[in-house]
């Protein structure tokens, strides 16, 4: 990890999907979303892990983590947690 004027800038594995560096995580997508990228997958030839990889990557670079939180707020961004 690297830091730039007391922001914490994580340091990604050169690869995608890097199995040294993979750590296996569950989200929850709308079924739109689901949908889209399971198409995306499928007509582009790679995995969907992939897909989100290379996404979030895009968006960490290009969105500065002081930025960060008030961008996924604009865009919807809530906690979300089953209710018992």
């Amino acid at each position: 990890m690297a830091s730039i004027r007391g922001q914490r800038i994580v340091e990604f594995s050169s690869r995608v999907g890097d199995p040294d560096h993979a750590q296996r995580i569950t989200v929850n997508l709308s079924g739109d979303v689901s949908d889209e990228l399971r198409g995306i997958a499928v007509r582009c030839s790679v995995s969907e892990s992939s897909i989100v990889e290379i996404a979030l990557r895009q968006l960490f670079r290009r969105i500065g983590p002081a930025a960060l939180g008030s961008f996924l707020r604009e865009n919807g961004g809530c906690l979300r947690r089953r209710r018992a």
